[in-house]
């Protein structure tokens, strides 16, 4: 960690690209596993444009790819989109050879576009097409997840509003999935459009069907201590603090999985258009668990939002009225220590995206998770 994130990370990155004036060098997401592996991402300018390149150490990766030592560790770097865990990468986002995926998915396409919307490196890929006639999402994972991805959408698509699978390439890791329309909740509140109430997101929940092959889906507390553990690698002035937080907002204990939940159920999942929740994306981790976590990972991630939103009262207003709606549908205490861990979790942000004086920002959400705490005997809404 400290070769990639220190002052020389940029000169390690500048060491193995060969050819062309290399300038700024910027991370733009750290993945880190005290003790065991650690993955970055740059944005680097080659020769006037930008370029996407991965370090990683810790991780089995192949042995050609470009390496350098540093610190005792051997450090293996990639460009985007050649990333040896998603093979798949290349292919999604040339445009030739997405045109012929399209052909064999019976939507051809002349003028076809492709944009990069996520990318987590050796983990997953979002990549959006656009044609004349459609728009379509070409999801890239690990090819040995591909077939599940797929079938769990179909499992899905005929009970809850999700992107319909159009067809998958297994050898390379890709599932096409259709546009939903819709703006994102968080857009909506953002803008002081029309909302859906806490009720009607428990209801697109419950739609959510349980079958016996549902796998178990954890609860935010279930997280804590893996989130702890890097939080007090990278601030260890701070290791009391966080180590008492974690025993606060730890394991509940209550591990029976007793409906079908989401995951990572949070405002930039929900699709709603005029006031009505249009769609729900992101249900790969959907499975068996409890109703009150997801209601918790939502409003963790609404108290969290409204600290760096450029609405903030308007998000603050909208969580007071989900804790309102929620707390009569689950245990309201219960609800307020999974909130406080599922902030917790968040709080891992800032050092991830390498934000700007991010351990004052990490600080400050722990601060909040404080607070979620202080709330469970006082029955009170820290988000307002």
């Amino acid at each position: 960690m400290a070769a990639l994130l220190g002052e020389g990370g940029p000169d390690l990155v500048r060491s193995v690209l060969a050819g062309g004036s290399v300038g700024a060098v910027r991370i733009v997401q750290v993945r880190y596993v005290p003790r065991r592996n650690i993955t970055v991402q740059f944005v680097v300018t080659v020769a006037g444009a930008e370029v996407m390149v991965t370090a990683v150490s810790g991780l089995d990766v192949p042995d050609d790819l470009p390496s350098v030592e540093a610190a005792g560790h051997r450090i293996a770097f990639w460009r985007f989109p050649h990333d040896p865990f998603l093979p798949g990468l290349a292919s999604a986002v040339d445009a030739d050879r997405v045109r012929g995926l399209l052909e064999t998915l019976g939507a051809a396409g002349r003028d076809v576009r492709v944009r990069t919307r996520t990318y987590r490196a050796g983990r997953r890929a979002v990549v959006e097409v656009t044609t004349e006639e459609a728009r379509v999402f070409l999801k890239v994972v690990r090819p040995h997840r591909t077939r599940a991805l797929h079938d769990h959408h179909v499992a899905l698509a005929d009970e809850v509003p999700i992107p319909h699978s159009l067809g998958l390439a297994a050898d390379l890791g890709i599932v096409a999935l259709e546009a939903m329309p819709g703006r994102t909740l968080r857009d909506v509140v953002e803008a002081g459009r029309a909302r859906p109430s806490g009720r009607a997101l428990v209801d697109l929940l419950n739609r959510l069907p349980l079958s016996p092959t549902s796998g178990k889906v954890a609860g935010p507390d279930d997280r804590v201590a893996d989130h702890a553990r890097l939080l007090e690698a990278v601030l260890p002035r701070q290791a009391g603090r966080i180590a008492d937080l974690a025993r606060r907002a730890g394991p509940l204990g209550d591990d029976s999985a007793s409906v079908a939940a989401h995951g990572d159920f949070h405002l930039g999942q929900v699709l709603v258009d005029e006031g009505d929740i249009v769609g729900l994306v992101d249900v790969d981790t959907a499975g068996a668990g409890r109703r009150v976590n997801d209601l918790a990972q939502m409003l963790g991630h609404a108290a969290t939002v409204a600290t760096i939103s450029a609405a903030p009262a308007a998000v603050r207003s909208y969580g007071a009225d989900l804790v309102r709606d929620f707390d009569a549908v689950v245990d309201g205490a219960a609800l307020r220590r999974k909130t406080a861990a599922a902030i917790f979790g968040l709080a891992t942000g800032p050092f991830r995206v390498q934000e700007e004086d991010w351990p004052a920002r990490t600080s400050e959400r722990l601060a909040l998770v404080e607070a979620w705490l202080d709330s469970v005997d006082t029955m009170s809404t820290p988000i307002v």
